[in-house]
């Protein structure tokens, strides 16, 4: 639900100075001497949240006829403006002005109260609530919940509560609207009857079957809560760590991945480089064959030279005559050219032959030394393998886990709608097993347990308002009004009534800021304390005659810091603190009043 805080409030007319009030969050009080305007400001603030009557006519508010009031919901500012008398207001935001009636209209969302409801709900979806005894219904009206967060001077000490009608045809309406307010649900449901007698009987049937589901979904509930898997859903804390369990092995698996690629790559081109190898090694070494066999033909060829040198100093084995140049010779110039070539070819082949046994020994190192690399590679991508196969295996345990614990959320889930369901049947169970009220009423005042929370509510407020140590506060359903300790409220004095019917308005807005229903965000109490005679004791125990008011103004300022209380009222109650307080005076340098002198 949404919350308004007001902000300002304007009066405005042709040729005068506007009347202004600021508000904020917190505590507000406007105070001062009778006859300064309070009052008018209160009525003006009703009237322009949709009242029928305009503010009372006083002379000092003569030719002012424009009403202004700002707000804020969620920090985004709202205007109302609405001249005294018409039938239209114009609502400004965000630049747009909207000009639509002040009047309620279930079937047209244009409307002053159909736009703020929207804003306070988030939807523009009527809420149907009982009108009157035969169950006819009606939509609820921004103005029908007007009574439950305003009061003005007089009903403040009336002995009848503001949440109820003075006029019988709205008590039903009223009672309706509060219970809604309440419990976050409407009439939409229940069917007109003709006839009392027939309807109890009609009541006692929905009874027997509302009974009959209660037991069902007391049962379902029962299910899951015996459910051992879900027990230790509800005691464990591991979920979280799980899921981070999880994105921590798919970032190790998703690294040790990229490992086994980055080291696949390096593999690659390793039995590249060792393929290269390999094939430099059997071309050098095919090259070496051939250096070795050249050097075996130059030995031979310089045998045979060196034969020839000896040619001239043999004899012929035939004729034993010595051999002379004449039979083919070669001189000894040429011979020792040829045996010099020989020679010098022979070094060479030795230092080629030499050179590439090197080259060869270094690459067939090379190569052993990538095989090994590529040796030592595959084994760490098998191991790396190994790895992520047991990681996946991991995850995939953890995956079901996961799944496990999503099914276990969905029974949490249906559990609490479940226990939801049972609620809201406990309460209609309740709503229809309401006796039909017969011509003479008891004298007993019927207590509701729709209202026992709300009435938890009230007692911590008047406790903490210094009022009793322990009190004990219960609801009519019937008057909407309060018993403590089981005196009516109506039976209190008017200070008295008047203080325990604020705290039966500030406690609805806690009770339903703490449950998420349906409030405005902001009371308006108009002299809530001026009646209030008490002498209490402190903590020193000291007599202080404004005891309850110190502590009701503390207890607000601590606990409605972010909602809005605005109190008009005839007497100093800053007592010190620090919050928006605007003090009217007739006369001296303060401010006059609400309209400006």
């Amino acid at each position: 639900m949404n919350r308004m805080i007001l902000t300002k409030l304007t009066l405005s007319g042709v040729g005068k100075k506007d009347a202004v009030l600021t508000f904020e969050r917190g505590l507000n009080v406007i105070t001062g001497d009778s006859d300064t305007g309070k009052t008018f400001a209160f009525q003006c603030i009703n009237y322009i949240l949709g009242g029928e009557n305009p503010p009372k006519n006083i002379t000092e508010a003569k030719d002012y006829n424009v009403i202004t009031l700002e707000f804020t919901i969620n920090d985004e500012l709202y205007r109302i403006e609405r001249t005294i008398g018409s039938s239209k207001v114009c609502i400004v935001h965000n630049g747009e002005h909207l000009i639509m009636p002040y009047k309620h209209d279930p079937a047209n969302t244009k409307n002053l109260s159909r736009y703020l409801l929207q804003l306070l709900q988030g939807h523009s979806e009527n809420a149907y609530l009982k009108k009157n005894k035969q169950n006819q219904k009606r939509t609820l009206s921004f103005r029908g919940i007007v009574h439950l967060i305003t009061v003005d001077e007089t009903d403040i000490i009336a002995e009848g509560s503001s949440f109820q009608s003075i006029q019988y045809t709205e008590k039903t309406a009223r009672k309706s609207v509060l219970k809604y307010i309440i419990t976050g649900s409407d009439d939409q449901n229940i069917e007109e009857i003709d006839d009392v007698e027939n309807e109890n009987i009609r009541r006692a049937g929905v009874v027997q079957f509302l009974e009959q589901k209660k037991d069902i979904l007391k049962r379902k509930i029962a299910a899951i809560k015996e459910d051992s898997n879900y027990q230790l859903y509800t005691k464990a804390k591991t979920t979280q760590l799980m899921v981070e369990e999880i994105s921590q092995l798919r970032d190790s698996i998703s690294l040790l991945s990229a490992k086994i690629t980055q080291n696949q790559a390096k593999v690659d081109e390793l039995k590249k480089l060792c393929f290269e190898d390999d094939a430099k090694i059997t071309e050098f070494e095919i090259l070496n064959q051939h250096y070795a066999e050249e050097l075996k033909r130059n030995g031979i060829i310089s045998t045979y030279t060196d034969f020839l040198e000896q040619l001239p100093h043999l004899d012929c084995p035939v004729c034993h005559q010595p051999i002379t140049a004449d039979v083919g010779v070669i001189d000894s110039d040429s011979s020792d050219a040829l045996f010099e070539y020989f020679k010098i070819h022979a070094v060479q082949l030795k230092s080629k032959i030499q050179d590439l046994t090197c080259s060869i020994n270094d690459i067939k190192e090379r190569l052993e030394s990538n095989k090994e690399s590529i040796r030592r590679l595959l084994e760490e991508n098998n191991q790396l393998s190994k790895t992520i196969a047991e990681k996946q295996a991991s995850l995939s345990i953890l995956s079901r886990n996961i799944a496990t614990i999503r099914q276990l959320d969905a029974m949490k889930k249906s559990l609490e709608i479940y226990q939801q369901d049972l609620s809201s049947v406990e309460l209609d169970i309740i709503a229809y097993s309401e006796k039909v009220k017969r011509s003479k009423q008891s004298t007993d005042k019927p207590i509701s347990p729709l209202y026992n929370d709300y009435c938890s509510e009230i007692e911590s407020v008047l406790k903490k308002w210094g009022f009793r140590e322990n009190v004990n506060v219960t609801f009519d359903d019937e008057t909407l009004d309060l018993s403590i300790d089981g005196k009516a409220r109506s039976d209190w004095g008017k200070g008295y009534r008047a203080f325990i019917l604020s705290a039966m308005v500030i406690g609805l807005m806690r009770y339903c800021f703490k449950n998420n229903r349906l409030h405005p965000g902001f009371v308006i109490l108009d002299s809530p304390l001026v009646s209030l005679k008490e002498r209490k004791k402190d903590e020193d125990g000291e007599w202080i005659n404004d005891y309850m008011e110190k502590k009701m103004v503390e207890d607000i300022l601590e606990e409605d810091c972010m909602h809005q209380v605005i109190i008009f009222e005839n007497k100093d109650i800053q007592y010190g603190h620090q919050y928006n307080y605007v003090q009217f005076n007739h006369e001296g340098n303060a401010r006059r009043g609400f309209i400006p002198s």
